[in-house]
Order: structure tokens, then C-alpha cells, then sequence
């Protein structure tokens, strides 16, 4: 609702100053004589009014320190958010960027049409030719500039582009500066001049320069933040070709499912790419996980001596040539934390494609913390994963077999729910010994999941954002240590608590022993069998109504209120879905509040 109540006061502003240029332009007895041109001027002086708008603010939600500080300051003073800015793909200062992008986009083609409406009508009054005014003039020159790297910034930020080529996208972003300069310049030439020949400009040009000073100086702060090298502590090349990075940073304070940006001198001096932080606060090691998809991520494998043109691993490596660790440089942390999750009864954790990535360190968290305290409010954890390719399985398994997450998984406190929604994965997922399956099963696995993928997927997927190499799109990098030969998933046995069970950890230390001694005592057999994979999309209508018939307290007269989180990260369509079931289900006796990053 928020969301929304913004937009609409942001169209309604934009409105306001295009009625306002529009206004002042045709009712200034002075601009007379120009204003013969016709109604085509002014649009386009409303329009660059707008422009101007757009412009000057469009530098604001990408100031990430900037952000930082305020929010920090607004927590402790008025206890307004949680301290930190959520800085993902799908979040409100993302959002609002790609909103101001697409108003530059509109105003600039209203300008830009206006003035060649405009120039025609000069060269009709005799007033000199049209081509003239196109490119022998400051204001035409500037402008048709401006037009080329503006085109450049908008194609370059395709999504599909972001994702395959984030090095393109990074590099003509920066080329906003230039564009900022020409426009506060744009205005130089004077095209607008009263009847006496004075020029008539609206001084907007000071607001850009002073939004551009603002994002200079905050890129430089960062810079200066970030400027001290960090050395590596270790490096592991995981199967799949994702790399593990482990370095120790003991001024870095950061929370559960939180990112940062990582800069490697050695492969450039420019480039910053985020990456989820995987590790807890609570450990002394900071921990990535990355994915070789794009440019850089596999110049980083190739560097470390592990990159796409390797043999296959079978299980983890350490990178032993300690020569091969380049020093890092790190800016962060950014994004909004998810350690609240303990706060919660009961936790609905829903991510699309790459997006469930962004829940490992969270659960990582959960085991230290149940570690620590030995109890807490949360009774249950759902982590429900959206993927189109079934090819995706063994990526899952990697990403959550650490050891940690293996014993929450083995006490029952998380189930797991896996749902793939494409009928183009027909293809059987490679299958690396002792990790997607029990070694004992995995001829009768492999037929099982074979059988699964050939017997028709349902239709339609949530977005197009769950495609591969969302590496960047989504600030998520994969994977966690392996578990050795224990497997998270089989398709031929499952593990899992009595249907009935409500495990929790709020029993105290003796519940958790007991837990941790059935799980040295087992036999090592998968976790997720073929009752937690479903084929198509999942519907949330039912999942939730089916959630708030099983919480609801049984005494009506019960006064204290059950609290479900629901966590999302992944396509935004989902998550209005999300947004709307949060508000069907919940009741005075059950609170849904749900989280978007």
C-alpha cells in the first residue's frame, strides 16, 4: 500500500511541474514572440521540467551510504524501520529508480518531439532552417548527445543484458556523470530568449548540479571506505563451479541476509559486483559463494585455478597455492536483514529461481543462534523454492547441504516444499555421487527422478526473472559446504517428522541433545524425498488457508496472538500475490506480516 501511495504522489508531482512549465511558458507576456511557434513549445518546456525533476532525484536511490546513514539515524531517533536499507532487485529504492528511469524516458520523448515540432515551425516563419537549429546549435547539440547515451544507458539496463553481460551494464551506467554535465549545460545556448532577447531559463541546472556533487561525494566516501585491501584467508572450489571465498573483517557488522559488493583489484580496478553474505554474525569468518556465470565471476575461477574449462569436481577443494589468493576490497553491508525470523511463531520462506539463495545464511544463523540460546518462539519454518528447471535440483542440494542446515533439517523444524513450473526441463539433472542422493539408492533415485521430469510439467511460470545467471539480478550467490556423504535430497525414501509433530526447539537443551543423538544415530538417508517435489505452481491460496486452519489456537478465548513471517525474495509478481494472501488470511487470533526484498 506504501508502494503504491508513493507512485501515485510521484505522478501527481510530475503532473503538478509539467502543468506548471506548460503554464509559465504560455502565459509570460515576455516569450511572446517565441511563443508563435505554437503549443508545441509548451510541451516542451513542461516536459524539461520535468526532466529536470527526474533528473536530480534519479541520482538519490542508488547513494547507498548516503541511505545507510539516514536510516540509522531515523531508527535511533524515531525507531522508524530496522536500521538498514533494503537495496535489492525488487526493493523500493530500486524500484523508484526504474520508476524516474522510465519518466526520464517519457518527458525526454515529449521534449525531444516538441523540439522538432518546434524547430520545423522556425524554419516555417523563416526564422532559419530546421536542421540549423538540430545540430548548429548548443541546446540541438547537447541534446541529441544526451539522446545517444541516455539510449545507451536504457538498453544496456535490459535485464537480459544485466544478466549476461553485468560488466556492460556497469560501465555505460557510469556514463549518467557525462549525461548529468550535458544537461546542466544544456541550457547555455539560451533557445528561449523574451521579446528584447534576454534569456529565459528556469535555473534548474542548480539542482543537478547539486544531486551529481551529492552522489560524487558519496561514491568517494565509499571509495575511501573501501580503499584497504583484505587478504583471503581461504578459497574452495565447490563442485558445479562456485567459489568460496573466506576472509576476516572484524569492522564489518553485518546481519542475516545482508550483501555486499566485492571488488577484486587483480581481475579490476572498477568493477564492484554484490554477493549475498553466507556466513553468521556470529562467526569470526565472512563467507561468499559464486557462481561462474558472468565475465568476471569466471575470470575469478580461472584465476583461483578452477574455472569453467576444469574437469567436474566431485566434492570440495581448497585452493592450496595460497599465490593464487588475490586480495579483495569489500563496500557494505547493504540490504535489509532477516534475523527476525526468531520473532516469529511460525516462518514462510518463499524464493523464485536464484532468489531462495538468499535464505542459506539465514538458516545458518538460525543453528548458532539455537546454539547459543538452546530455545526461542519459532515452532516451524516452511521454505518453499519456484524454479522452472528441474535441472536446478542438484544446485539446491549444494546450496543447503551444509552441515548446519542438515541438522535443522533432520529435527523437523524446517519442511521443505520444491515446485517446478516448466515443460521445457525434460532433461535428467547430473548426478554426482554422495550428494544429490544416498549412494546406497541412487540407481532407483535416478529412475524415480527420471520418471518425474518425462510425465509432463505444468504450464506457465511467476516471471521471467527465474531464468539462469540471475547472479547479479538477484545479489544472491549459491552454495555452502558439503556434508560429506550425507544427502539432503532422494526421491526413493523421506525423512521426516509424523504429520501431526509441531518440532520445536523451545523445549529446552535436553530436546536439542536428543535431536543431535538421533542424528549421529541415523543412517544417513536423504531428507526431501518425492512428496516434497511438485510439478507446476504452487497455489499459495490453499497453502495459506491450510497454514491458518493447522496455527490457529484451538481456544478462541486465547488472547495471545499466533505471529507468521512470510519472507520473499524473487520475481514481483509473486509478491504482490504474497502480499494480498497475507492480508486474506490473517485474523485478530493470527497476524501474517510479510517481508519483501
Amino acid at each position: 500500500m506504501s508502494k503504491t501511495i508513493a507512485k501515485v504522489l510521484l505522478s501527481t508531482a510530475h503532473a503538478a511541474i509539467f502543468y506548471y512549465g506548460f503554464q509559465l511558458q504560455r502565459n509570460d507576456k515576455e516569450l511572446s514572440d517565441i511563443n508563435t511557434i505554437g503549443v508545441s513549445i509548451y510541451f516542451s518546456r513542461g516536459a524539461a521540467l520535468c526532466l529536470a525533476f527526474d533528473m536530480a532525484l534519479i541520482m538519490l536511490p542508488v547513494c547507498r551510504k548516503l541511505l545507510s546513514y539516514i536510516s540509522r539515524i531515523a531508527f535511533a531517533l524515531f525507531h522508524i524501520g530496522q536500521g538498514t536499507l533494503s537495496e535489492g532487485n525488487h526493493s523500493s529504492m530500486a524500484a523508484y529508480h526504474k520508476l524516474l528511469a522510465y519518466h526520464i524516458l517519457f518527458f525526454l520523448t515529449v521534449h525531444v518531439l516538441g523540439h522538432c515540432v518546434n524547430f520545423y515551425r522556425l524554419e516555417q516563419l523563416g526564422r532559419g532552417s530546421a536542421m540549423s537549429y538540430h545540430f548548429g546549435t548548443w541546446a540541438g547539440v547537447t541534446g541529441y548527445w544526451m539522446l545517444l547515451i541516455l539510449g545507451i544507458m536504457f538498453v544496456t539496463a535490459h535485464k537480459k543484458i544485466r544478466k549476461r553481460h553485468f560488466e556492460v551494464f556497469w560501465y555505460t551506467h557510469h556514463l549518467a556523470l557525462v549525461s548529468m554535465g550535458l544537461f546542466a549545460f544544456h541550457g547555455y545556448g539560451c533557445f528561449v530568449k523574451t521579446n528584447e532577447g534576454q534569456c529565459r531559463g528556469y535555473g534548474s541546472w542548480r539542482y543537478i548540479v547539486l544531486a551529481s556533487v551529492i552522489y560524487s561525494v558519496e561514491r568517494i566516501l565509499r571509495a575511501l571506505e573501501a580503499r584497504p585491501s583484505i587478504p583471503l584467508s581461504l578459497a574452495i572450489a565447490h563442485p558445479g563451479g562456485a567459489i568460496e571465498l573466506n576472509f576476516k573483517q572484524p569492522s564489518l557488522h553485518y546481519r542475516p541476509g545482508q550483501h555486499l559488493y566485492l571488488n577484486i583489484p587483480q581481475l579490476s580496478a572498477f568493477e564492484w559486483h554484490p554477493f549475498t553474505i553466507t556466513s553468521s554474525p556470529i562467526e569470526s569468518i565472512i563467507s561468499l559463494h559464486i557462481r561462474q556465470d558472468g565475465d568476471w565471476t569466471k575470470q575469478l575461477g580461472q584465476l583461483l585455478g578452477h574455472g569453467p574449462e576444469t574437469p567436474r569436481l566431485e566434492q570440495a577443494q581448497v585452493v592450496r597455492d595460497r599465490s593464487l589468493l588475490p586480495e579483495i576490497r569489500i563496500d557494505g553491508p547493504y540490504g535489509g536483514p532477516k534475523e527476525d525470523v526468531l520473532n516469529f511463531d511460525h516462518v514462510v520462506l518463499i524464493g523464485t529461481g536464484n532468489g531462495i539463495t538468499t535464505f542459506s545464511g539465514v538458516l545458518r544463523h538460525i543453528w548458532f543462534r539455537h546454539q547459543e540460546t538452546q530455545s526461542s518462539r519459532l515452532k516451524t519454518l516452511d521454505l518453499y523454492w519456484v524454479s522452472r528447471d528441474a535441472n536446478k535440483l542438484d544446485w539446491f542440494q549444494s546450496l543447503f547441504s551444509m552441515e548446519k542446515n542438515m541438522e535443522l533439517f533432520r529435527t523437523g523444524l524446517i519442511r521443505i516444499h520444491i515446485y517446478f513450473t516448466s515443460t521445457s526441463s525434460r532433461r535428467k539433472p547430473a548426478i554426482r555421487r554422495g550428494s544429490m542422493m544416498s549412494r546406497t539408492k541412487s540407481q532407483d533415485s535416478s529412475h524415480s527422478l527420471s520418471l518425474i521430469q518425462t510425465q509432463g510439467l505444468a504450464q506457465g511460470r511467476y516471471s521471467d526473472d527465474d531464468e539462469d545467471g540471475e547472479e547479479h539480478d538477484d545479489l544472491l550467490s549459491p552454495l555452502d559446504r558439503p556434508t560429506g556423504s550425507s544427502s539432503l535430497i532422494s526421491l526413493t525414501s523421506i525423512h521426516s517428522p509424523p504429520p501431526n509433530s509441531q518440532p520445536t526447539f523451545s523445549g529446552g537443551s535436553d530436546t536439542y541433545t536428543r535431536s543431535l543423538e538421533g542424528m549421529e544415530e541415523g543412517d544417513g538417508e536423504a531428507i526431501i524425498g518425492s512428496d516434497n517435489i511438485h510439478l507446476g505452481r504452487p497455489n499459495f491460496t490453499l497453502e495459506f488457508d491450510g497454514m491458518r486452519s493447522k496455527w490457529t489456537p484451538s481456544d478462541p478465548s486465547s488472547r495471545r496472538q499466533v505471529k507468521v513471517g512470510v519472507f520473499y525474495c524473487g520475481s514481483p509478481g509473486l509478491g504482490r500475490t504474497l502480499g494480498r494472501e497475507c492480508q486474506r488470511v490473517s485474523t485478530s487470533q493470527m497476524k501474517f506480516s510479510f517481508v519483501e526484498e
